[in-house]
């Protein structure tokens, strides 16, 4: 119940990290925008969890806005040989770092990982293809 707990926790902080402009109308659950390679993918905020020694997980990370004001980047999408299934840990960026940096940004190999901080934060959701020209 803890863990469930946790992770609606978590799932709420992305909905704010996300912002109106970055969610989807439909469904009552967390749909916050993710970048990954350049692609845009929407994912699904669920209540699970997992512990981070059983297993592999991809990098996730938050940051002000990156291209078009979405707030995360994934390392890895659905398809690429290193992709885990949607487990994810999380990075945000340091304080201190200029908001606008990362502006253009819809790629890892677009940051500075040294501009960010790991966090203690571990969870799944899943990344689903986003039809369309952007987020809305």
């Amino acid at each position: 119940m803890k863990k469930a707990w946790l992770l609606m926790a978590l799932c709420t902080f992305l909905l704010i990290l996300t912002g109106a402009n970055s969610t989807v109308a439909k469904g009552p659950l967390p749909r916050p925008h993710i970048w990954a390679d350049c692609e845009l993918f929407v994912s699904v905020a669920t209540p699970a969890a997992f512990d981070p020694a059983n297993g592999p997980f991809e990098e996730l990370y938050a940051g002000s806005g990156f291209k078009d004001g979405v707030p995360l980047i994934s390392e890895s999408k659905p398809g690429d040989q290193d992709y885990n299934g949607g487990r994810w840990h999380l990075n945000m960026i340091k304080a201190g770092v200029p908001e606008n940096k990362y502006a253009n940004a819809c790629s890892v190999e677009d940051l500075d990982l040294n501009d960010f901080e790991s966090t203690n934060s571990y969870f799944e959701c899943p990344l689903l293809p986003r039809r369309g020209q952007g987020p809305k």
